[in-house]
């Protein structure tokens, strides 16, 4: 029995992966549809989170960093990035990462984030299914290069 315990146990400790998500881990459109058209999320949503956000977090499928702000002006400042047009989704795009906004710890709303030429924005989630989108503004788009400009700026070669 105890044999049966140990081995269950470094068997399910070989088969979990524990480090940061490579790219073969991202999904091509992070279960988006191709040329899936979303509307734009519904403006009192976002203006819900303007002024009761207390948290945000983004990470990053193919950059080792994370983004996380927990003052509202840092927030609303990230909020800002977000155009209320809506995205169509074209293929070949790929989610570069996720986005979350909470409200008292509690997950208020999420989105994958799209940076590419073709494709800039953000595919919010509803029900665990993405729903809406929205365009990055050109704040948004300086934000987010400048992001990945200062990781590739500090990767050893």
């Amino acid at each position: 029995m105890i044999i049966r315990s140990i081995f269950a146990l470094l068997l399910l400790t070989t088969l979990c992966t524990c480090g940061p998500a490579s790219s073969s881990d991202a999904p091509e459109t992070a279960g988006v549809a191709a040329s899936q058209p979303y509307p734009s999320i519904d403006v009192t949503r976002l203006e819900y989170l303007f002024v009761n956000a207390t948290y945000m977090d983004a990470t990053f499928y193919d950059i080792p960093v994370s983004i996380n702000q927990s003052e509202l002006p840092q927030i609303q400042s990230t909020l800002g990035t977000i155009s209320t047009e809506s995205i169509e989704i074209v293929p070949g795009c790929k989610a570069v990462g996720h986005i979350w906004f909470q409200v008292n710890g509690k997950n208020i709303e999420e989105a994958d984030i799209y940076f590419q030429a073709e494709c800039a924005g953000y595919v919010w989630y509803e029900d665990g299914k993405p729903a809406y989108s929205n365009k990055m503004t050109q704040a948004g788009l300086n934000f987010y290069a400048n992001i990945f400009q200062s990781v590739q700026g500090n990767t050893p070669e």
